[in-house]
C-alpha cells in the first residue's frame, strides 16, 4: 500500500527515505479566499488534484493586518487583480503603541481558523496541513508600508512595542491553528533580506520577535517550514531557528543547497523548483531541477516544492506534468542508487498529540 503524505513527510523529517521524494505546490486562490468554506473546499480540491504530500493553506496575504485596523480593498480580485491596502493602520510612529490586540478567534484571523477547521476535517490527517503565518516584521511592513524602514531607524522603541504585540498575536493565532489539528506553520518571512535591512538590523528587529512566535509553538507542532523570501537573504541568522524545514528561492539567490545543509544539518530542505519555470511551463528546466536536487541531496532531507508561491492563475497542465516528472525521476533516482525505503521504519501516528498548557 502506498504511503500517505503524512508518512512520507515524517520519514523525511526523521532522516529516512520514503518510497519517493515527497513534494508539494501552492498558489493563491483569490476568487474564494475570503469565504472560509469555499477556500477550504478549493484547497482540498487542489491537494487531491496533484496528490500533494503536504498542504500549505493559501489565504490572502492581508489577513494578518485586517484586524489591526488596515483598510483593505478586495474589489479587483474578481477581475483577476490583487488585494490592496487603502489605509495603513500605522500612520505615525506613535501608532505602534496604540495598536489594539485583536481576538484571533474573531474577525479575519477567525475567518482563517474556520477555513482551516473545514480543511482539516476533509483531509483527515492523510497529509500534514500547515497554517500560513507572517513574521512579525513582515506584518509590521504591511501595517505601515515602506515607511516602516525609516521608523526602524528613527523610532526603534516605538516600533519594538508594536512588534511585541504582533509577535504575541501571531503566536496566539498559530497555537489556535495547532489546536485545531494543523501540523505546524509556514512562517513567511519577507523582510530577512539585505534589500531592506542590514544583518545587524535584522538581528535586532527580526530575530527576537520571530523567536517569540516560533519557540512557544515548537513543542506543539511537528512540521514547521521557514520561508525566506527574496534575494540577497540574511540566511545565516535564520538557519538554526526552531523549525524542521527551510524554504527559499533556490537557484535564484544564495545560499546553495549544499551550504544550507552544512549550516543546518538537522533541517530538511523544502524547495528546488523555480516558480518562474512553473509559470512558463519550462518542463526541461523543471526536469533538470528535480534531477539536480535529487543528486545534491542524495534523495534525502528534501521535499520538492516551488521556492515561493506559484503565480495565479496556475496552469493545471504544467502541474500535472511536473507531478509526473517528480514521481518518475525521484523513483528512478532512488532505484538507481540501490537504496530502498524501509517500510518497517518507525512512522509515528500522524495525529497531533502535543499537549497544550
Amino acid at each position: 500500500m502506498p504511503l500517505t503524505g503524512s508518512q512520507r513527510i515524517r520519514l523525511v523529517l526523521q532522516g529516512a527515505r520514503a518510497d519517493r521524494i515527497p513534494y508539494s505546490f501552492w498558489t493563491h486562490l483569490p476568487s474564494v479566499d475570503l469565504e472560509p468554506e469555499k477556500l477550504a473546499a478549493e484547497t482540498f480540491r487542489f491537494y487531491k488534484t496533484y496528490d500533494l504530500d503536504f498542504i500549505k493553506n493559501m489565504p490572502n496575504g492581508l489577513f494578518s493586518v485586517e484586524d489591526f485596523g488596515c483598510v483593505c480593498d478586495y474589489s479587483e480580485i474578481a477581475l483577476g487583480g490583487v488585494a490592496k491596502i487603502k489605509k495603513y493602520a500605522v500612520q505615525k510612529p506613535e501608532d505602534w503603541r496604540n495598536l489594539i490586540e485583536p481576538d484571533v478567534r474573531k474577525g479575519a484571523f477567525g475567518r482563517e481558523l474556520l477555513s482551516l477547521e473545514y480543511l482539516l476535517k476533509m483531509v483527515k490527517e492523510e497529509a500534514p496541513v500547515i497554517a500560513t503565518v507572517f513574521s512579525p516584521l513582515t506584518t509590521a511592513y504591511k501595517l505601515c508600508g515602506p515607511e516602516v524602514i525609516q521608523q526602524l531607524k528613527h523610532h526603534p522603541e516605538k516600533l519594538k512595542a508594536g512588534l511585541d504585540l504582533i509577535a504575541h498575536v501571531t503566536k496566539e493565532f498559530a497555537l489556535e491553528a495547532l489546536r485545531k489539528g494543523c501540523s505546524g506553520v509556514y512562517f513567511a518571512n519577507q523582510m530577512a533580506t539585505r534589500e531592506f535591512l542590514t544583518e545587524e538590523e535584522y538581528a535586532e528587529f527580526g530575530v527576537p520577535y520571530d523567536l517569540k512566535v516560533l519557540k512557544p509553538i515548537h513543542s506543539h507542532s511537528w512540521f514547521n517550514v521557514m520561508h525566506i523570501h527574496g534575494t540577497n537573504i540574511i540566511y545565516k541568522l535564520l538557519a538554526n531557528y526552531p523549525v524542521q524545514a527551510l524554504n527559499w528561492h533556490i537557484w535564484e539567490t544564495e545560499p546553495t543547497i549544499e551550504t544550507m545543509l552544512k549550516l543546518a544539518p538537522d533541517k530538511v530542505i523544502v524547495g528546488g523548483l523555480q516558480r518562474a519555470h512553473i509559470t512558463n511551463g519550462s518542463m526541461t528546466n523543471l526536469r533538470n531541477e528535480v534531477l539536480e536536487v535529487s543528486r545534491i541531496t542524495n534523495g534525502n532531507k528534501i521535499i520538492l516544492s516551488p521556492g515561493c508561491v506559484i503565480r495565479y492563475p496556475v496552469n493545471k497542465n504544467v502541474l500535472v506534468s511536473l507531478r509526473k516528472e517528480i514521481i518518475r525521476n525521484s523513483k528512478k533516482f532512488l532505484d538507481s542508487d540501490s537504496v530502498k525505503y524501509n517500510n518497517n521504519f518507525n512512522i509515528r501516528n500522524s495525529t497531533n498529540q502535543f499537549p497544550f498548557n
